[in-house]
């Protein structure tokens, strides 16, 4: 705190007293002189140097989150029990062994990744984890059974009890819980802390399946894991062998009821045959072999008449026309006709021989011709007998024609009588032969099923089998030590960044400049707590005349000066300082510009403005109060040689305030004010005015237009932003020539991590060249 607007006994203590605290740095735009740099981006841009002030600003806060954070994760990390995790494989195997060329009741695995993935899950699967439960009798496993377990000492850092407690208290169930169901709820709590020590994953694309299991063990690990792998595969035999059992007995019961309906329908096709006479032969029936018979001899018949009635018709044709019947089939193969022909040949050889000798009168001659004529007779005789032969054939053939067409048309009028019967028949012979057929397929199927059951293949294999581990898996001590340190540590840049971020006030003249847009004069540090000799705190103004040298001295040095070249042709000779809210410091500033001025061999006169809640007098006076001052000048009681007031350490003059008035702005703005100034400003070479702060009153409002300059005092890292920024709008709108900003109170050894470019920095950065 660094003012004398409060109560002397705790003020003076207070502005030794350093603030605590920073606020947000942003880029440079000034230096401690108010000279302004023309740097381009706004008070929001991204600036990697604003960053980096930030982050030196809270480095103890950033500092306190990282270690304290780490450390509480490392008091966690190092009372959990280590853990360890053992691995298997498991190939889902594509190449099946087939011993005999029979399909299997359940079909293998496919080798898409949606049947990897089937397979994933099944080994996630509470089934088959409790069956790996049952098998060790886990349940009285104090690693997997939590109430067997005594609760570690500090089990109040898992955050994981407390959401556990949580979730038992809302899901309570208040009815009375029976042994069964207890016991139930204890399975499925061990069940659960199984499959959470459980990981199954996929190595890739491939059709190996990893099995992995954390436990307190590194036996157990191992033996867990590859009892998961083993009941997997158990797992995938029984199902085939259940399958295979079903489908035998379900088989079996389906082979009785379609034996018997295989008999049933065959008994009904033989009843029915008996009652409609149509029991077969060779497949046929008795009117269906006749039917057969007669159409083949009619066809016979009918090849034979058309045979008989053609020799016939061919012998009747060269018999009419006059040709030789000889050359008709009949007659050249007729032995008689051949027998004659021969003997007529041998006749005619005997004849001629006999005419060569003979005359024709001569009676062998004519015993020659006779016999020669008979022979004639005999071959016609033996023609026509052969022509009626032919013709009776054909007779003959005609009659069979007619009488087998006259039995094939009485058979088929029988046949056509019992055809329905026939064809119910058939219906009853096609629905026995697909009885049949339907009970050999299921009588096959089910040879092959019953010896499948003896020999069953699992459609996976166990290539790796798990290892007790070296070393624990969890906790990873070391990973999470930089975890937990880079986390906290980005935790602690974020806090720090948001204090930035909600911290109102304003830290350097980098600030001022770029917020305000006002020149920054200079920072003036806070001063050391000294003791006067009565033992009580050292005010700031004295402590100018007892440390000349300090850096709270040497930055009032520089204020002068940066009022001196404001302007340097005509430098300003009333200077006004006032605040935007009370207790600002701008009475302690005032009071010591004026004393470091008057000290430098000026004459100087300080004027308390404030006739609300005049301070200077307490700084210079101490306990006792003046009895006469500005109220009483200004109403002409009293001469200026009678109110001024001697600084008993410098040459400085003082105007005190000794009683208020009702109405200070009529006061300060009267004519009698203006006259005042006007005098000091031709007896002093500065005059100082301290006026009550801008926005609670308009007394400085009113001032303002009487002072050469206004010095308006900003607190270092306490006063709001935005009431600096009204009250200097409000000193505008009066036309008010304001100088700059000074900002008090600073805490140089803080505000020296803020970076460079402010006043402050260097007073804290460079302190042995002051003698504070």
């Amino acid at each position: 705190m660094y003012d004398a607007d409060r109560k002397l006994a705790d003020g003076i203590e207070a502005m030794n007293i350093p603030v605590k605290g920073s606020n947000r740095e942003q880029p440079a735009g000034g230096s401690a002189y108010g000279a302004a740099d023309e740097e381009g981006g706004s008070f929001t841009e991204f600036d990697i140097a604003a960053i980096y002030r930030t982050l030196r600003k809270h480095l103890g806060v950033i500092a306190g989150i990282t270690i304290g954070l780490t450390a509480l994760v490392l008091v966690w990390v190092f009372q959990l029990t280590p853990l360890y995790t053992a691995n298997a494989q498991v190939l889902l195997d594509r190449q099946k062994m087939q011993v005999v060329d029979m399909q299997a009741v359940m079909s293998g695995l496919s080798p898409d990744s949606a049947t990897v993935d089937s397979e994933v899950e099944i080994l996630r699967s509470r089934a088959l984890a409790g069956r790996v439960v049952a098998e060790f009798d886990l349940t009285k496993d104090p690693e997997f059974n939590s109430s067997l377990q005594s609760p570690p000492v500090f089990r109040w850092l898992d955050p994981r009890v407390w959401a556990g407690e949580l979730i038992s208290l809302i899901e309570a169930d208040p009815r009375p819980i029976d042994g069964a169901m207890l016991a139930q709820r204890e399975l499925n709590e061990v069940i659960d802390n199984f499959l959470a020590r459980l990981s199954i994953t996929r190595q890739g694309m491939t059709y190996v399946i990893e099995i992995g299991f954390q436990s307190e063990s590194q036996q157990k690990a191992a033996q867990l894991a590859n009892a998961v792998a083993d009941t997997y595969i158990l797992d995938q035999l029984e199902a085939k062998f259940d399958a295979t059992r079903q489908a035998n007995d379900w088989l079996s019961r389906r082979l009785g009821d379609l034996r018997q309906q295989v008999v049933d329908s065959e008994r009904a096709v033989a009843i029915y045959r008996t009652q409609h006479g149509l029991e077969e032969t060779n497949g046929l029936t008795i009117s269906e072999q006749q039917l057969s018979e007669l159409n083949a001899q009619l066809i016979l018949a009918r090849t034979d008449l058309a045979e008989a009635q053609a020799k016939y018709d061919r012998a009747k044709e060269i018999r009419t026309s006059g040709g030789s019947i000889e050359s008709v089939a009949d007659v050249l193969q007729s032995g008689t006709i051949s027998q004659l022909r021969q003997k007529q040949a041998e006749l005619a050889r005997e004849l001629a021989n006999l005419s060569a000798k003979y005359g024709p009168r001569h009676p062998e001659i004519v015993n020659a011709e006779a016999q020669r004529r008979d022979i004639q007779r005999q071959i016609g005789a033996e023609i026509g007998r052969i022509m009626g032969s032919l013709q009776n054939n054909v007779s003959v053939a005609k009659t069979r024609v007619s009488s087998l067409e006259d039995s094939l048309k009485q058979i088929r009028g029988e046949s056509g009588v019992g055809g329905q019967a026939l064809v119910q028949l058939r219906q009853l012979e096609r629905e026995a032969e697909a009885n049949r057929t339907v009970y050999e397929s299921f009588l096959n199927r089910f040879k092959e099923t019953s010896q499948q059951s003896d020999f069953q293949t699992p459609d996976s294999r166990v290539i790796s089998k798990a290892t007790p581990p070296v070393s624990p898996s969890y906790p990873r001590k070391g990973q999470t030590a930089i975890l937990a340190l880079v986390l906290s540590a980005m935790l602690g840049v974020g806090v720090a960044f948001l204090l930035e971020h909600l911290d109102n006030g304003i830290q350097t003249g980098r600030d001022i400049e770029q917020m305000l847009g006002v020149p920054h004069l200079v920072s003036v540090p806070v001063t050391p707590v000294e003791k006067q000799a009565n033992g009580k705190p050292m005010a700031p103004p004295d402590y100018l005349i007892a440390k000349p040298l300090s850096a709270f001295s040497e930055s009032l040095r520089s204020l002068r000066s940066a009022l001196q070249l404001s302007n340097v042709d005509n430098p300003p000779k009333i200077v006004l300082f006032t605040s935007a809210l009370p207790s600002e410091g701008k009475t302690t500033t005032a009071s010591s510009f004026a004393r470091a001025a008057a000290a430098s061999g000026l004459k100087v006169v300080l004027v308390d403005c404030d006739l609300r809640h005049p301070s200077v007098h307490k700084i210079f006076m101490g306990e006792r109060r003046p009895e006469e001052g500005l109220v009483e000048l200004l109403a002409e009681r009293l001469s200026l040689d009678k109110v001024l007031v001697k600084d008993t350490k410098s040459e400085l003059d003082i105007i005190p305030v000794a009683t208020g008035t009702a109405n200070p702005p009529d006061v300060l703005g009267s004519a009698q004010m203006k006259l005042l100034l006007q005098r000091l400003r031709d007896a002093y070479d500065l005059v100082v005015l301290d006026s009550a702060p801008v926005l609670p009153v308009s007394d400085s409002r009113v001032l303002s237009k009487l002072a050469d300059e206004t010095v308006f005092i900003v607190r270092w890292n306490e006063t709001p932003r935005d009431a600096v920024q009204s009250a200097l709008k409000e000193l505008r709108n009066y036309d008010t020539v304001i100088a700059g900003v000074v900002l008090a109170a600073v805490d140089t050894t803080v505000q020296a991590r803020y970076g460079y470019g402010d006043g402050g920095y260097y007073y804290g950065k460079y302190s042995r060249y002051y003698v504070n």
